[in-house]
């Protein structure tokens, strides 16, 4: 049910514009009640109407046919609403802009003020006590009228109010699936900036080893052809488990392994109440492999990266440190020209947008190395999550 028909049924008013269309085959005593419902609030509000004219009137004293001259007042109006609602309806169907409409309603609150006039007239001359009823006195007649045109002005204030509201509300709802589907498409294009980056680096040191070692050639391109297939599994996820996450670093590290031998040492130090937490696919494989290329590459003794995750403070902090050479003399992450850490950067920025609500940061180690920390919202996937991670 779209917005204009939840405006329709929460005033009950459905059944008389036909915004909330009756299926064919409805029984009579539910087409019954369908219109019975709207009928019934409509008297109700103007019951409620008549309600607030008379309190004044019985602050000083109750008069029954003051009283009931009120509600009849408001009880005519009721009978009428149908039929407003109805060339509202039509008017905005003959019109798109909202001078016209109101010109319309300007020149149709005549006739219909005089109706209202005259029928609350008919209603009241039966009772002989009212005697201001518009149909015995030409001077209440006229302030009958009056008072009538300016209802009806406010009635369709309200249609009016409540008619562009529900616009305002429908084009923001629009809004932001447009600005979804942007954010979607620039985490999908971020993402497909480091796929080829990825690519070019793997196959390059698959190259390197394929004259020397084929077998080892081999069992990387075998480790590579696995990660791509479990990446194409999640090509349309902005996030996926953090059990997820670390399977596809599995056959990233199974490659870097299978380079580097025991040059390397690269250890998994996750808390299990973690797992099913939700990350952005693939964003741990550029930082180990920046650790790795730019911090222990360059180091014939090779070292250790450590990659950790934690619960802190209501947010899930993920580490990726290692013991390599470090970040060189004043280099800072703004300033930073690499790929796949601008473009961690941007897509942290597009999937958390709140503020303070995540944080990104690369820093020095006390001794020697790197430390890479990020802290993103809190979020769990359930039982499903849990299942992925066992």
């Amino acid at each position: 049910m779209n917005r204009a028909n939840e405006l329709a049924s929460a005033t009950g008013l459905g059944g008389w514009t036909g915004l909330i269309p009756e299926s064919a085959g409805s029984s009579p005593s539910r087409t019954w009640r369908a219109r019975f419902k709207p009928a019934a609030l409509t008297f109700l509000l103007w019951t409620i109407v008549g309600l607030f004219q008379a309190v004044p009137d019985m602050l000083d004293g109750f008069r029954w046919n003051e009283t009931i001259g009120k509600f009849i007042d408001a009880w005519a109006w009721a009978l009428l609403t149908p039929a407003i609602l109805l060339i509202d309806r039509r008017l905005t169907s003959l019109f798109q802009s909202v001078v016209r409409i109101a010109l319309a309603h300007l020149a149709l609150s005549i006739p219909i003020s005089l109706l209202h006039t005259y029928l609350t007239g008919l209603i009241l001359y039966p009772i002989p006590t009212i005697w201001w009823s518009p149909l015995r006195s030409t001077e209440f007649a006229i302030y009958f009228y009056l008072g009538g045109w300016g209802t009806y002005c406010a009635i369709v204030g309200v249609l009016q109010t409540f008619k562009y509201y529900n616009r305002l509300m429908s084009s923001q709802v629009e809004l932001a699936k447009v600005e979804k589907r942007l954010v979607e498409s620039h985490l999908n294009a971020l993402r497909l900036q480091l796929e080829p980056h990825f690519l070019f680096n793997t196959l390059n040191a698959i190259s390197s080893e394929l004259a020397e070692n084929p077998v080892l050639a081999r069992e990387m391109i075998e480790d590579l052809g696995a990660l791509l297939r479990q990446s194409l599994d999640c090509q349309g996820s902005k996030e996926i488990t953090l059990a997820q996450e670390l399977a596809l670093l599995d056959h990233y590290l199974a490659i870097q392994k299978l380079r580097f031998g025991d040059r390397i040492d690269i250890q998994v130090e996750v808390e299990p109440a973690t797992l099913a937490d939700l990350v952005p696919s693939m964003f741990l494989q550029p930082l180990v492999e920046n650790a790795v290329r730019h911090g222990l590459e360059r180091r014939m003794s090779g070292g250790k990266v450590v990659v950790s995750a934690a619960h802190v403070a209501g947010h899930l902090l993920i580490k990726v440190i290692d013991d390599g050479v470090g970040l060189p003399p004043h280099w800072a992450i703004e300033t930073s020209a690499g790929l796949g850490i601008g473009v961690t950067r941007e897509r942290l920025q597009a999937l958390y947008t709140e503020p303070d609500s995540h944080d990104f940061t690369i820093s020095r180690c006390s001794g020697a190395g790197t430390e890479v920390t990020i802290r993103i919202p809190l979020q769990r996937t359930g039982d499903d999550a849990h299942g992925s991670a066992s």
